[in-house]
């Protein structure tokens, strides 16, 4: 209640502006960054697929699944170093799959090493080189 904040509605005006004007060439930049981490991944560790269309998906999001690989484990390996979320939730009582990867019919093998990885505008070249070593690195642990 009270009176609007005019400084902030300005504000949030002026970024969805700026926001739709670098839309495109925004979202090629995070498909590049996107697609160049799967290809790093891919290219060294050949258990490992992308969940999802092929290329009706978003251009920021990156969800794959490693073979035989508990995703909880690999997310405590990079967790200060690499943001991922994970598709699959390892107890000791067994594994809960998202309902999301289940609705995918992913089968439970690669369903539980399930990880989100999420691209940016600002996302570099450098910085996925380097969270693909991250990864290769606890992959291989």
């Amino acid at each position: 209640p009270g009176t609007e904040n005019v400084i902030e509605i300005v504000g949030l005006g002026k970024a969805c502006e700026i926001a739709k004007r670098d839309l495109r060439e925004n979202a090629l930049h995070m498909k590049e960054m996107r697609d160049r981490l799967y290809k790093g991944l891919k290219d060294k560790w050949h258990d490992i697929k992308v969940n999802g269309h092929p290329e009706k998906r978003l251009p920021n999001t990156l969800n794959v699944s490693f073979h035989g690989v508990e995703a909880n484990k690999l997310l405590s390996e990079i967790n200060e170093q690499v943001a991922a979320s994970a598709g699959a939730a390892c107890h000791a009582e067994g594994v809960e799959v998202s309902d999301v990867i289940r609705a995918m019919n992913v089968p439970l093998e690669w369903a539980k090493g399930t990880l989100r990885f999420s691209t940016g505008r600002m996302t570099t070249y450098q910085e996925i080189e380097r969270s693909i070593e991250i990864i290769l690195c606890a992959l291989k642990k």
